[in-house]
């Protein structure tokens, strides 16, 4: 992310975040609030942390290798 994508890739991200249904931030591993009914999503701060760790050439890589091999395996190939 450079420059102004920074920003609106951000925002979208936590927009993501806060939208998304109950049994996906589980499956994340986002804790339930142990007060109220509602879950623990991350701060900005943390999926800031999280991105800056991540290594965007080798997740393109994995997440091509996966799509590649996907219809193979539809059609019992792989």
């Amino acid at each position: 992310m450079r420059g102004a994508d920074r920003g609106t890739s951000l925002l979208a991200v936590g927009e993501w975040i806060a939208d998304a249904p109950p049994h996906v931030l589980e499956r994340l591993g986002v804790r339930a609030d142990p007060v109220l009914p509602r879950r623990l999503v991350p701060s900005e701060a943390t999926v800031r942390r999280l991105l800056a760790r991540i290594d965007g050439d080798a997740l393109d890589l994995r997440h091509n290798a996966r799509d590649a091999r996907r219809p193979l395996a539809l059609l019992g190939l792989a």
